[in-house]
């Protein structure tokens, strides 16, 4: 019994210590960030992907050694919010950058990848719709929508940090 307790320890403590790490940036405490934040950790906790996410409030916290940071822009229909846009465009690591737009478009559903070659910012974005209360979903396209960006999202992590190896 005590090797299967140090076995299930060792295994637990090489996963923290060899998960790479995602660093997720929202501006404001809003709603939709939290579910946001939230429902990308949860998918990545059912994909079984060995990541360690790292909430950072406001650009300040970040330490300029992040590996890939994802960007959370939520609270509005269309375009990013202007510190985003500055942040961005003042960015030296913009390869290492995931725009998240969590956009408010009342009950229309949207799902969109723009690569760095076609984004206005120079980096990845994701665009989806930011409606999370699956309860009032009348179909199961809402809670599809957000299985599909962040499935898009992690596969755009894999690949920034397979270009860092």
């Amino acid at each position: 019994m005590k090797k299967i307790i140090m076995l299930v320890l060792v295994l637990s403590l090489s996963f923290i210590l060899f998960a790479e790490n995602v660093t997720i940036v929202y501006l404001d405490r809003t709603e939709t960030n939290l579910e946001g934040g939230s429902y990308i950790k949860k998918q990545a906790k059912n994909y079984k992907l060995n990541y360690k996410f790292i909430y950072a409030y406001g650009f300040n916290a970040l330490k300029g050694n992040e590996k890939v940071t994802v960007i959370l822009n939520s609270g509005r229909s269309s375009g990013i919010d202007p510190r985003i846009e500055e942040f961005v465009a003042s960015s030296q690591k913009k390869e290492t950058l995931i725009l998240v737009n969590l956009y408010s478009i009342g009950k229309n559903i949207l799902m969109e990848v723009t690569p760095v070659e076609e984004s206005l910012y120079g980096v990845d974005e994701i665009s989806a719709a930011s409606r999370w209360d699956e309860s009032k979903a009348k179909s199961n396209l809402f809670p599809m929508m957000h299985k599909q960006w962040t499935a898009e999202l992690f596969d755009l992590i894999q690949e920034k940090l397979a270009q860092q190896q």
